[in-house]
């Protein structure tokens, strides 16, 4: 069985365009994305598109940030039917390994008219993902304490990154709620709410320290966080979300140096992946590579009908070759949720045998 159904290159116009968000909204189908000169370049914007045919066709809206600043992200979340965008920022005037960042949120009733930005949370603080969960909204809120520690190689002190976990209960005012990651490298946070399990994962990117994926749990109110489980390998800007009853991960998966962090420097064996979670077994399994490499990754997962689910994401594989600030597509693509695991015959026919799969 084919499990990538459907692959649409959506944006490549030869920009940088990057950190795609997507959710449905009223009925409509809404998408983020950064463009820019590059990764790292000052004049980023978030673009606004929608589709009223789940996906088939797609209108720019005007976004509420288009210039002013250096925008990233643009994350978008839904609260007691109102749509919100969250937005990375830095001043556009100076270069953005010189700068701490700060979080900004901007807020639409019908998805068209949009509030104008306001900083959401103090402290150099970034959001990953805003969820909704039983109706607030949580974040991992990560930052980096300070740029003067950074060395020749671009390698940040693990001591220089915290990571919290964040709630807001209109989805303007934020505040913490608990430490999620100290004195690891941690930074981008994606949380996902197990109903079965009353439990809050929590999925913590670490840089150079080890440099692997840390998984945490909590209980509400969320304060008491479980010891971190290593995932083994190092994926960067994931996304967690279950489907049709099932739970799948997308990220980065960096083969080589994983101490060294950042894509920045090191961008040998890259590729992007989707994992599957088997609970009878309590592990991840991979499900399925997908059409991606070297500044890859920062995936949205929609669930479709008929056992499919959306996959937005942006990938520089259409460019072998090209640097990091080089040009990056944004990419749609529709996965089966019914699929088995990549894994080897004898695995497969264990799992078919206790009825797993």
């Amino acid at each position: 069985m084919e499990k990538i159904v459907k692959l649409v290159r959506l944006i490549a116009d030869g920009r940088h365009n990057a950190f795609p968000s997507i959710i449905r909204f009223k009925g409509d189908l809404y998408l983020t994305y950064r463009t820019s000169d590059g990764h790292a370049c000052c004049n980023g914007v978030i673009v606004l598109m929608r589709s009223k045919d789940d996906g088939e066709t797609w209108e720019k809206i005007a976004s509420p940030y288009e210039g002013g600043r250096n925008w990233y992200e643009g994350f978008l979340a839904e609260l007691n039917g109102r749509l919100f965008m969250y937005a990375g920022s830095f001043a556009a005037d100076k270069p953005v390994l010189t700068q701490l960042n700060s979080q900004y949120v901007s807020y639409s009733d019908d998805g068209e008219k949009w509030s104008i930005p306001q900083q959401a949370i103090g402290g150099h603080k970034r959001f990953w993902r805003p969820r909704n969960i039983n109706g607030r909204l949580y974040a991992g809120a990560y930052c980096l304490l300070t740029r003067e520690h950074v060395d020749e190689a671009g390698v940040f002190p693990p001591e220089d990154f915290e990571g919290d976990l964040a709630v807001s209960d209109d989805g303007l005012h934020w505040e913490i709620v608990s430490a999620l990651s100290r004195n690891e490298s941690g930074n981008e946070t994606e949380i996902f709410y197990d109903e079965e399990e009353n439990l809050l994962h929590a999925y913590i990117r670490r840089e150079n320290c080890p440099g692997t994926l840390a998984i945490r749990k909590a209980a509400y109110p969320f304060t008491q966080w479980s010891d971190t489980v290593d995932f083994g390998e190092a994926l960067q800007g994931v996304c967690v979300k279950k489907c049709h009853g099932r739970l799948f991960m997308f990220g980065r998966r960096r083969e080589s140096s994983t101490n060294m962090g950042t894509i920045y420097y090191d961008r040998n064996k890259i590729s992007f992946r989707g994992y599957v979670c088997i609970p009878e077994l309590g592990r991840w399994f991979d499900y399925v590579t997908m059409p991606g490499s070297q500044d890859c990754s920062y995936p949205e997962i929609l669930e479709l009908p008929d056992d499919r689910m959306l996959i937005a994401y942006y990938s520089q594989h259409a460019y072998e070759g090209s640097d990091i600030n080089s040009a990056a597509d944004i990419y749609l693509a529709t996965v089966r949720c019914d699929g088995e695991p990549d894994v080897n015959l004898k695995v497969a026919g264990m799992l078919r045998k206790k009825g797993i799969i």
